[in-house]
């Protein structure tokens, strides 16, 4: 059997191996070339963070130095070992600074130029309503038209275009209106009423408006067929679909009326002209068609609008600049990067001079996937180095031929405080892109030793350390019977005392005598030390690294040594414990005793402490591991709980009052512990029972019957009634069960509980029907498993 399983586990491992193979397989042949290759940077790139390498204050300069040659082609292999080094930021954040290439906004952060045209659109901006200043709306079927007379002649007519164009005016006739602008139709009116009346005056508005049906296609957000008014324009309609998409054009938006293309819209010159003249009224049935955008080209950088533009023709890098706003005052535009994809489907990069008008590079025709970036001036810097780190002005400074370290250091002077003298670095950058790091002894240099005072070279950059960017942080700990326990600095000549003032000085209850230091020392061994406080030893004695000074608790200190007792007592309320051994007797006579009515032997004493120790030493975990475990109907696995286990019913401690009173406490007394409850009830109205009884209740007291008596009192057992469970439970919290307690007397107070017998089904056709199917499945089993 067990070979039968393993066999088809196995075979089911393999089946899932061989499925996973081949849908990976599949899923990897579906990425392009170019989603494998940002997988494997990604990877790359993931694994280079892992290495943690990093260079400080050493590439910080432009990409001038990086010596790229015009139209020079660069391999899969070179851009990727193409990466700019990043200056790790200290404290301060001084020496922070990146390549230009990092510094520039990602070519994938680029958006289209003129998207934001489309991005806060108002519910109403493509339903316009003014129609006031529509003189040269053309009128259609469904158009309202109110004409108003005056003069020898007061009418007014308030007429609707009909389906074949034409409103009819009474005593003039039918009058055909349908492709006439308003300004057209009131002269045409004012010809028609002249034939009728004379020596008069009108005037013709819009009434109410008709609607048209137009569509919108193409790449934009969101295409499909709108009901509008016949006043939207094209750009209303475009404002209606969300705006063209990334991949649609924002330069060839085409206006098509029965399949004809009436009218093309160059978003560009509204944006960058406030040109709207071609924005034309819409017809019913037109549509406004959005085709995918042409050759696009990014630019970025120090220029007015960083984008992504779309060429119309043979645009130069000059007239591009010009779409970007041109350059801000700080572009270096000597040096002008643009990477293209050459014919043969590599990279390069081409260096452009747009300063010089008589540049070749200046009329580079831009072709589509060009992406251009125009550099800071102030990245192409010469002759300087730079400091940073420790120093009061860090930054860049002029190199001299002569200058050495020790003049940058003059330069820009030292930080009073803080300095880390033994070492400082020097980053000095090749021109075949090395970086070579040269340590340099602050302290030697100060002192005038011309030996280790190196000639600095053009872009060299000085790193001084901080005194905590080299050495670890020294702390010593307090804990205890301190305001503030916890970890603090370890200052020069540091005592134990000014670690106690620090930590806020003692609490109320510091054990002041004395304080307990444990000291590590080199070989990683602990040694215990005592100090005095008293005798000013705590004042002199010197703190090391690591030391934990520990400030111990006054024993047996408790400052909420409180009980409380409650009930028939003359004062009750929360008392304070006077001293450790104060007893329940003594607790008793401080509260003035009990009350004429109260029930001393039913005394509830609760100790709180009892359910903290028994869950300190986990006794319900002990308790439900030890319930057995069996399977039920469905294979699973059951608990049974046999134990019905209460911490809080344990608080509970069972008292012979009777005994302490009658002893005046001498025999059967308890020491009071802190936060004790105690509660003295009245005297109760008599005896309760419970539970399978012809009636439960209370029956009143009568001294000397037994259980059996009250239990005929209240209707004798029932049917269902376990009689041999019976129990009694006294005032004291005392429980008695087992032969012989229908005959124990009674008390008052006490509680009689009779419980319900539980009956177990017994049915044995049942139990045979059940045996006889489970031995039929195991014989089937064992054929199939023979057959097999």
């Amino acid at each position: 059997m067990k070979k039968i399983i393993t066999i088809t586990i196995l075979i089911i491992i393999l089946v899932s191996l061989n499925w996973f193979k081949t849908v990976y397989a599949a899923d990897l042949s579906q990425l392009s070339s170019q989603q494998k290759q940002k997988l494997l940077k990604k990877y790359q790139g993931s694994n280079s963070q892992q290495e943690g390498n990093y260079y400080k204050s050493a590439d910080f300069y432009n990409q001038e130095d990086a010596d790229l040659t015009s139209d020079a082609t660069l391999s899969q292999d070179s851009d990727q070992q193409e990466s700019a080094f990043t200056i790790q930021q200290n404290e301060q954040d001084e020496s922070k600074l990146e390549l230009s290439e990092e510094l520039q906004t990602p070519f994938d952060e680029l958006k289209p130029f003129g998207m934001e045209l489309f991005t806060h659109i108002d519910d109403n901006a493509g339903q316009p309503t003014d129609i006031s200043s529509s003189n040269d709306y053309i009128l259609g079927p469904g158009d309202n038209i109110i004409i108003y007379l005056w003069g020898r002649v007061e009418k007014e007519f308030n007429l609707t275009i009909d389906r074949e164009g034409k409103i009819f005016i009474p005593q003039v006739g039918n009058v055909v209106v349908w492709g006439l602008s308003l300004e057209n139709f009131i002269q045409k009116a004012e010809n028609s009423f002249s034939k009728v009346y004379s020596d008069f005056q009108l005037t013709a508005s819009l009434g109410k408006i008709r609607s048209i049906r137009i569509f919108v296609a193409g790449e934009v957000q969101r295409p499909g067929a709108y009901t509008v008014s016949s006043l939207t324009s094209l750009l209303n309609a475009l404002y209606l679909a969300g705006g063209p998409s990334e991949r649609g054009t924002m330069r060839s938006i085409k206006l098509k009326r029965q399949g004809k293309t009436i009218s093309e819209v160059d978003l560009y010159k509204l944006l960058l002209e406030g040109d709207n003249s071609t924005d034309l009224h819409l017809e019913s049935g037109d549509v406004v068609f959005v085709p995918v955008a042409g050759p696009q080209v990014a630019i970025r950088g120090e220029i007015r609008r960083e984008a992504i533009y779309e060429l119309q023709g043979s645009e130069t890098a000059m007239e591009l600049l010009t779409l970007a706003g041109n350059a801000t005052p700080e572009a270096h535009l000597e040096r002008v990067s643009l990477e293209r994809i050459s014919d043969q489907s590599e990279w390069k990069v081409i260096d452009l001079n747009l300063k010089d008008a008589n540049s070749p590079t200046e009329k580079t025709i831009m072709k589509a996937g060009d992406r251009i970036t125009v550099f800071s001036i102030f990245e192409a810097k010469q002759n300087i180095v730079a400091v940073f780190g420790q120093v009061k002005h860090a930054g860049f400074f002029e190199r001299k031929n002569d200058s050495h370290v020790s003049d940058l250091v003059i330069q820009a002077k030292l930080q009073p405080y803080d300095v880390y003298f033994e070492r400082a670095d020097l980053f000095r950058r090749h021109p075949d892109k090395r970086i070579e790091i040269i340590s340099i002894n602050l302290e030697n240099i100060i002192n005038g030793d011309r030996t280790t005072d190196i000639l600095l070279q053009d872009k060299d950059s000085l790193h001084i350390y901080s005194i905590g960017e080299i050495e670890w942080e020294r702390f010593v700990y307090i804990e205890g019977e301190v305001k503030n326990p916890g970890r603090y600095p370890l200052y020069d000549n540091m005592t134990a005392e000014d670690l106690i003032f620090l930590s806020g000085s003692y609490t109320r209850s510091a054990q002041r005598q004395r304080v307990e230091v444990a000291r590590l020392d080199e070989n990683a061994e602990i040694s215990l030390m005592y100090i005095g406080i008293n005798n000013n030893e705590a004042d002199m004695f010197k703190l090391t690294e690591d030391d934990h000074l520990y400030v111990r608790q006054i024993p047996e200190w408790d400052e909420s040594r409180t009980i409380t007792i409650e009930g028939a007592v003359k004062y009750p309320g929360t008392y304070t414990i006077a001293d450790q051994s104060e007893t329940l007797h003594e607790l008793l006579i401080r509260c003035g005793g009990f009350t004429q009515n109260a029930f001393p032997k039913g005394i509830i004493f609760e100790r709180t402490s009892i359910n903290e120790n028994l869950n300190r030493l986990r006794v319900g975990d002990v308790i439900k591991r030890s319930n057995p475990v069996k399977h039920d109907s469905l294979g699973s696995l059951v608990e049974e709980t046999k134990v019905d286990y209460d911490s809080l019913s344990m608080n509970r401690i069972i008292i012979d009052m009777d005994k302490i009173i009658a002893s005046n406490g001498g025999d059967g007394n308890i020491v009071l512990e802190a936060n004790d409850q105690i509660f003295i009830p009245i005297i109760p109205s008599g005896i309760s029972i419970i539970g399978a009884v012809g009636s439960n209740g209370t029956l009143k007291f009568s001294k000397g019957l037994s259980v059996k008596d009250y239990i005929k009192r209240a209707g004798n057992f029932t049917k269902q009634a376990d009689k041999k469970q019976t129990r009694l439970i006294r005032a004291t919290g005392e429980v008695i069960s087992g032969g012989g307690i229908n005959g124990e007397q009674v008390a008052i107070g006490d509680v009689i509980i009779v419980p319900t017998k539980i009956d177990k089904e017994r049915n044995l056709m049942k139990t045979f029907s059940s045996a006889l199917s489970a031995a039929t499945g195991v014989l089937t089993s064992v054929y199939i498993i023979g057959k097999l």
